[in-house]
């Protein structure tokens, strides 16, 4: 049977003192002699009574919690994002937690509502619902806010984003020197920012090598592995190519399967890309080429941005680099 916990009158009752002294002692106000400590946090331990943080931080109208908002838990690299974050915040003496909107547009802004309503002293998120001008009217109101892996216009100095564009056209480039001109690219759902800009790194790279008349393209709904097998197993019987350069690792597992499904093999008959650079992209077979991210260093730069933001202090950190790793999973022809 559930058990009710004793709350701070109780514990003033039983010591035989006043709410407010107990609130004094868990405190650690040294205006309360030891003698008076030692009976209060005595009669707490016999009862079992806990300081309840929350109601204290609605109370005080102030918190040392840190919220943030993922789109999804399943995301991969997310976990290594969220341990560096994490480090960085406990080490600060902050207390952590995270929720997930599931892509949602509603969720992102009740997720961030509900963290300013029970006062968090700052919130890192990852939007894709809220328009530009949504996020713009939101941070009137709420606290510090940090925007991981985008870009909003006019809200730049508090946003974390990464050159996508820059290294799609980087390790499309690659395997246009190594001979290809009949490249597929394989996208995520364009509709989200972060993939956009990869494709548009790709037909920028094609473009500036005269190569606009071979562009083409496969917009999957998810950048998943099962969603990069249909898109090349159905290429495979309506396109010509020689190489596919994928939005993702997991994207380039599913064409890889695909592939050899097919009796194909990588790289001879065909070269692929990835992005990422997941656990598995080294021990794939062959191990695949991509763009490599250090997660856990690029956790650690969001939590230090955030606490410069709540400390009002100035941030001159440039955002971690990322770097193409050349493996197997492209042939020069």
């Amino acid at each position: 049977m559930y058990k009710k916990r004793p709350n701070l009158l109780e514990v003033a009752k039983e010591a035989g003192v006043s709410p407010a002294t107990v609130s004094r002692v868990f405190n650690n106000n040294l205006s309360v002699n030891e003698q008076m400590k030692k009976r209060v946090l005595q009669v707490a331990e016999r009862l079992g009574y806990k300081r309840n943080i929350y109601a204290k931080a609605l109370i005080e109208g102030k918190t040392d919690f840190v919220g943030l908002i993922l789109t999804r838990f399943d995301i991969r690299h997310y976990t290594r994002i969220v341990s560096g974050i994490e480090s960085v915040i406990d080490d600060a003496g902050y207390r952590f937690f995270v929720t997930n909107t599931r892509y949602s547009k509603e969720k992102e802004e009740e997720k961030i509502t509900l963290f300013s309503d029970l006062n968090f002293a700052g919130i890192i998120a990852v939007s894709v619902g809220l328009s530009d001008e949504q996020i713009l009217g939101l941070v009137e109101s709420i606290p510090p806010l940090i925007i991981f892996d985008r870009k909003v216009i006019g809200y730049e100095e508090n946003c974390i984003y990464f050159d996508y564009h820059g290294y799609q056209k980087e390790i499309t480039e690659l395997l246009i020197q190594n001979g290809h001109t009949d490249i597929v690219h394989v996208c995520g759902p364009t509709r989200l920012q972060v993939y956009r800009e990869k494709y548009n790194g790709y037909t920028c790279a094609m473009k500036e090598n005269n190569l606009e008349g071979h562009i083409q393209y496969i917009i999957c709904d998810r950048a998943t592995n099962e969603a990069g097998y249909k898109a090349i197993k159905e290429a495979l019987d309506e396109r010509k190519f020689t190489a596919i350069v994928c939005q993702n690792d997991q994207l380039a597992f599913g064409s890889i399967s695909a592939i050899t499904e097919r009796g194909l093999t990588v790289p001879e008959d065909i070269s692929i890309t990835g992005f990422g650079d997941v656990p598995e992209a080294q021990f794939s077979i062959p191990a695949l080429t991509t763009v490599n991210f250090n997660y856990e260093a690029i956790g650690n730069y969001a939590g230090r941005k955030l606490l410069s933001l709540l400390r009002k202090e100035a941030f001159s950190e440039l955002v971690p680099a990322f770097k193409i790793v050349q493996r197997k999973s492209v042939k020069r022809i």
